[in-house]
């Protein structure tokens, strides 16, 4: 398996009346489309009912640096008819956003977790390197020892390109069920001192519990059904 050192984060939403074109288009078309570019590695879609922008496109790359190359870059400034149409109908509500892996725990869930746990925060400089310790040393690999935690992984953001300002850290745990974490297990684990003394210490945080809509599209699964438009 290849291993993602990048991460690229879409998310979307639309009005409800376009909500069935609007997965559409991800699916038969711009998944298909990304996920065959070099240096992308594989991509899931997930969705989050209560989140401000319900949808969430990961795209894992080979490292950071995709997300301003020109593959990447190409297919935004030349959109297929079907992505004009579909961006005039999610307007404003975008997030995107690149991030680096810094620190991975536990291994790539096969199949796919069918739930996934978000946390996005910033952190002040003064604790940064004490906060990547303290997931690195403690928290991750506590984590992933509950049952029905699968991975955890954390990542730091190097360009936000939207309308909000994303967080600069983002943490994800890959999960079984939605009850996963907030398990008696988990809310032990997350008892720590160290955990008690590193929480207060997030800022613009955001947490999303994200349901698994569209399973792994691999880089060479794409590359064998080469995107066509069809629109």
């Amino acid at each position: 398996m290849n291993r993602a050192k990048g991460l690229i984060t879409v998310r979307l939403h639309t009005a409800p009346e376009h909500e069935e074109e609007f997965n559409d288009w991800y699916d038969l078309e711009h998944v298909p489309q990304l996920t065959a570019l070099p240096e992308f590695v594989r991509t899931r879609r997930y969705h989050c009912a209560s989140a401000d922008i319900r949808y969430l496109a990961w795209y894992e790359t080979s490292d950071e640096s995709v997300e301003g190359g020109p593959y990447f870059q190409g297919i935004v400034s030349n959109p297929t008819p079907w992505s004009l149409r579909i961006r005039k109908l999610y307007g404003e509500n975008r997030e995107r956003m690149n991030f680096k892996l810094m620190c991975e725990a536990g291994d790539p869930p096969r199949p796919d977790a069918p739930w996934m746990y978000i946390v996005h925060a910033d952190i002040p400089q003064h604790v940064v390197e004490e906060y990547n310790a303290w997931l690195d040393a403690e928290h991750l690999p506590r984590c992933v020892a509950v049952p029905g935690v699968l991975r955890a992984r954390r990542y730091m953001a190097v360009a936000c390109t939207s309308g909000h300002s994303g967080p600069k850290y983002l943490t994800a745990y890959e999960l079984t069920g939605p009850d996963v974490w907030e398990s008696p297990a988990a809310l032990q684990v997350r008892k720590s001192p160290w955990n008690e003394k590193m929480r207060p210490l997030f800022g613009n945080a955001r947490r999303a519990l994200y349901r698994l809509v569209a399973p792994s599209v691999e880089h060479d699964q794409a590359l064998r059904t080469q995107y066509r438009p069809t629109h």
